[in-house]
């Protein structure tokens, strides 16, 4: 073939992938709107101690980092870790500091979710003594994939500080 051929095959081929991938603002809003839902029902899991809840929209695995380590784990092993931990403890706050960032690929397959947070949680003592206060302020970045028409979080990258206020 030559090469002016090519180009042209090419340049129609690639034209006709785009258009099959072509989002609408109004795909943009919807996928924005169950992203919001998904960090809404985060809020509720944590504030009504409801660990099935967080773990609803994770992939089966999860790929997380924090605390200097890359781990992955299991939903139902997710579940359980959080359950324990919210059987613990009473959150008093757990309040987005800025509306979260959001970003769809261009092709609404994966999208990352921005989040800045301050917490203020209340937890048993791992010693028995007098609850232990928290005022932390977390920032994390949520990795999501789109499996079977549903968002699924497939990763997490957290970091925390305490919080002045």
């Amino acid at each position: 073939m030559r090469p002016l051929a090519r180009l042209l095959l090419a340049a129609l081929l690639g034209g006709c992938a785009s258009a099959a991938t072509r989002r609408t603002p109004a795909d943009d809003a919807a996928d924005r709107a169950a992203l919001l839902r998904l960090h809404a029902e985060q809020r509720t899991a944590h504030l009504e101690r409801r660990a099935a809840l967080i773990v609803g929209s994770q992939a089966d695995t999860m790929l997380s980092v924090s605390n200097g380590r890359v781990s992955t784990a299991t939903r139902e092993r997710t579940r359980a870790s959080f359950q324990s931990y919210f059987d613990a403890s009473t959150f008093q706050a757990w309040d987005d500091v800025a509306p979260p960032r959001i970003r769809i690929s261009p092709d609404g397959r994966m999208a990352y979710v921005i989040v800045e947070k301050r917490v203020h949680v209340t937890s048993a003592s791992p010693t028995g003594g007098a609850p232990v206060v928290e005022r932390l302020r977390y920032a994390w970045l949520s990795v999501y994939e789109k499996q079977g028409g549903e968002w699924r979080m497939t990763a997490i990258a957290s970091t925390e500080r305490p919080d002045s206020t």
